[in-house]
């Protein structure tokens, strides 16, 4: 016990502690981990570029997180995997909790909320998603989650018009709330109300009706 106390004591442990080293990651090192996971979203199988998205948009913790994934060029390489069977789904996932910062009020997430919804307009993924809610083979959950992505994105007045001018889309919200997945009529009724209170451009006539006798 003398023994490690004395050591504990040593002036080599006592540099240990008091040289202030860190155990966190250098800021040099995240950078270069964030261009290999990018990297990674553009090289590979489908399947290998959907596991990335997957993986590197569950890491997002914070506003700071979200602006370092949008300057990377992240949210572009994601919404590619919107046109590919195999990879919608992990695309879908992969937006979720990017997404949800969208119409935060906490100021270190608005700047990149803000550059993320440019980037939805650019790469047109409410277009996509649309498709993707349209297709015969979508299972009622992937909607589900889908309906979830348009309830934050329709926060912002001109995506919420973008999704205004997908008339399927409101169509397939509208029949979703019929559907037996409790999960995705929740999510679908939730998308419609803020669709129908943030967009400023006329809904067409049919999906006004089917919206109004929806909400």
């Amino acid at each position: 016990a003398r023994a490690r106390a004395a050591r504990s004591m040593s002036p080599q442990s006592k540099d240990l502690k008091t040289s202030g080293r860190s155990t966190s990651v250098p800021a040099s090192a995240r950078s270069g981990l964030l261009d290999n996971n990018v990297l990674a979203l553009s090289t590979g199988t489908t399947s290998e570029r959907a596991a990335a998205a997957r993986r590197i948009c569950s890491r997002v913790r914070s506003g700071i997180d979200l602006n370092n994934l949008v300057q990377a060029g992240v949210v572009g390489r994601v919404a590619a995997l919107l046109s590919e069977p195999k990879g919608m789904d992990a695309a879908v996932d992969g937006l979720i909790p990017l997404c949800s910062y969208i119409g935060g009020e906490e100021e270190e997430s608005m700047e990149g909320a803000a550059a993320l919804c440019a980037e939805v307009e650019t790469h047109s993924i409410v277009e996509r998603l649309s498709a993707v809610l349209c297709w015969a083979s979508s299972t009622d959950d992937l909607k589900g989650r889908i309906a979830m992505l348009m309830f934050y994105m329709a926060k912002v007045c001109t995506l919420a018009n973008r999704i205004v001018r997908q008339d399927g889309a409101l169509k397939s919200l509208v029949q979703l709330l019929d559907c037996a997945d409790q999960g995705a009529n929740t999510s679908a009724a939730a998308a419609l109300a803020n669709i129908s209170y943030w967009s400023t451009e006329p809904i067409p006539r049919y999906s006004q009706l089917r919206v109004i006798c929806a909400l």
